[in-house]
């Protein structure tokens, strides 16, 4: 598991792509979020992001990159086969807000 002051940079770096209230770290907050619909694995991220454009995506997988912590990318999280399993030392990316078609190419 990161440091402390790991953790503390890294929620502090996120602040400045995303609002507060987007950014779950609290572990009462983090446990819906410990598995996918396989439950017979579980593990707690460091933080739930929530973001709401792809801006906000780009600017946590800078953050992320820079402070070489993993990033798992989850939908509803209602896979089978493990493949959203949080991370625990990683972010969780919960694209659950992207949910409206913008543009079909």
């Amino acid at each position: 598991m990161p440091t402390a002051p790991i953790k503390s940079e890294l929620l502090r770096q996120l602040t400045t792509v995303l609002a507060p209230d987007c950014i779950y770290h609290e572990e009462e907050d983090l446990r819906p979020y410990e598995c996918d619909g396989l439950s017979a694995y579980r593990s707690l991220p460091l933080a739930v992001l929530l973001p709401d454009t792809v801006e906000q995506v780009q600017g946590i997988m800078r953050v992320c990159a820079r402070l070489q912590v993993p990033v798992v990318a989850r939908g509803a999280g209602t896979g089978l086969s493990g493949g959203a399993l949080p991370h625990e030392n990683g972010v969780l990316l919960s694209l659950a807000r992207f949910n409206q078609v913008l543009d079909i190419d």
